[in-house]
């Protein structure tokens, strides 16, 4: 029995410190119907991110970066999801097309000796095609946390599904993007 609590504990402290290298961006919708986007709209969500890093964590001496696999397809059910909430439909036959494009997607954690900073930055394109116009905008968020010791990984990833959530949240809540649609 003595022999066994002291593996246990390596065990659990093993797995603990052997994360993946990806970052798990999931953001999920959960605003109710804000607006009201009767229209029936083709979507797509495109990386234009010159480099696939999601979160680079930066220490003393070296800088360790990770991707996140199938952001476009997390970011387009986000936004499918907020569309369809706010009453447009989602049809690959639609004439509008809704096209959303990733330019800045990323949390920087700067590590120091007894405290962690994470800085996330998103910025996502909108085109929304009709007929023979055009609308475009560029939407931009940003978020900050502060902790003791060193960063949680969760935390930095419930960051940034946040701060996509609430940028999709201003997406299909925008005015100018309703009258659009409406016109």
């Amino acid at each position: 029995m003595k022999k066994i609590l002291p593996l246990c504990a390596v065990l659990a402290l093993a797995a603990c410190s052997n994360q993946p290298n990806q970052l798990i961006l999931n953001p999920v919708y959960q605003g109710g119907k804000i607006s009201n986007l009767s229209t029936s709209v083709s979507t797509s969500v495109i990386d234009l991110r010159g480099d696939n890093v999601t979160l680079k964590i930066i220490e003393s001496d070296k800088t360790k970066t990770l991707a996140s696999p199938g952001i476009t397809d997390s970011v387009k059910s986000a936004l499918d999801s907020a569309l369809s909430r706010n009453g447009a439909s989602i049809s690959n036959l639609a004439t509008k097309r809704f096209e959303l494009d990733i330019h800045k997607l990323q949390a920087v954690v700067t590590e120091k000796m007894m405290t962690h900073t994470s800085d996330a930055t998103i910025e996502l394109g909108l085109r929304v095609i009709r007929n023979s116009s055009t609308f475009s905008k560029i939407y931009r968020g940003n978020a900050n946390l502060e902790g003791p010791l060193s960063h949680d990984r969760a935390k930095v990833e419930g960051q940034l599904n946040k701060l996509t959530e609430q940028i999709i949240t201003r997406i299909v809540s925008d005015p100018e993007l309703i009258a659009y649609l409406e016109g």
